[in-house]
């Protein structure tokens, strides 16, 4: 079982523009999808349609969060509300040609009824509301992986077994090249670090080695891919799967959520993509 906090969860509105977005214009809209988000709702959600176990775990007071459960509910994904008054709406403005995402600020969050969990693997996904501390969050939940620009110098710091940055993120950890990063943090810390790179793949360093994994390229709206490489991978590990197995399906299903966004994934399409992920262990 994943078991996914997300302590900013979103109400995603993704709007399909009649034409390019061009900045000071005015833009019509032809569709518009509401839609469960933030990064531990993405990540389920894949695990999910993969057939696998995952619940999300998010605050969700006000209206924003009450429309969140109800998509959820509807949608059957998995979502225990604790209680608090988060939730924002993202617009996610997609034109043919690529996602502008435009984020409403995080409401605070004091860590108020999180439930005991002594089971399952725990992932922390996603911003960070203000005035929560990383170190008192990590405390609180004791994860074991950690997707979440805010939390990577504390996760580093606490040894948390897993962080999944993207390029920039990395970048930001640690200059260079993207393997002698994620080398010199894993060397450091001791913690693993699976890399998601875009239409380059994805890189895995930690103590099983070194592998890079490499899919077919997709254009379209990439949202939640890195959330879907993140869940798919966990959940793969934890039923005992190899590295490489796990890493080429997460690849896989990261490659299928472009063009659908929000980790919503067909699983005969993940499977159609595998037999093109190549994974090399370096």
């Amino acid at each position: 079982m994943i078991l996914a906090l997300t302590p900013c969860p979103c109400l995603d509105r993704i709007l399909h523009l009649e034409g390019r977005l061009e900045p000071h214009a005015l833009h019509r809209v032809r569709l518009v999808e509401e839609v469960p988000g933030g990064k531990g709702l993405n990540l389920v959600r894949a695990v999910r349609r993969l057939g696998g176990e995952a619940l999300a775990l998010a605050p969700l007071g006000g209206y924003l969060g009450e429309r969140v459960l109800a998509l959820a509910q509807e949608e059957g994904l998995p979502l225990l509300p604790l209680p608090g008054r988060a939730g924002r709406a993202c617009q996610i403005l997609w034109d043919g040609e690529g996602a502008t995402e435009v984020y409403e600020p995080c409401p605070p969050w004091a860590l108020e009824g999180l439930p005991p969990l002594d089971e399952g693997v725990k992932v922390v996904a996603g911003s960070l509301p203000p005035g929560l501390s990383p170190e008192a969050l990590l405390e609180a939940f004791r994860p074991q992986a950690v997707d979440s620009a805010a939390l990577f110098p504390a996760a580093l710091q606490a040894r948390v077994g897993l962080i999944k940055p993207n390029r920039e993120e990395l970048r930001r950890l640690a200059p260079g090249e993207p393997l002698e990063a994620a080398l010199r943090l894993h060397r450091a810390h001791g913690t693993a670090l699976l890399v998601s790179l875009g239409g380059e793949g994805a890189l895995y360093v930690g103590e099983e080695g070194v592998y890079r994994a490499k899919g077919p390229l997709r254009w379209g709206n990439p949202v939640g891919s890195g959330d879907t490489l993140l869940g798919v991978f966990l959940w793969q590990r934890v039923l005992g799967k190899p590295l490489e197995e796990a890493l080429a399906l997460g690849v896989a299903a990261a490659t299928a959520n472009v063009g659908r966004g929000g980790g919503r994934i067909a699983p005969q399409e993940v499977a159609t993509l595998l037999q093109e992920v190549e994974v090399r262990k370096l």
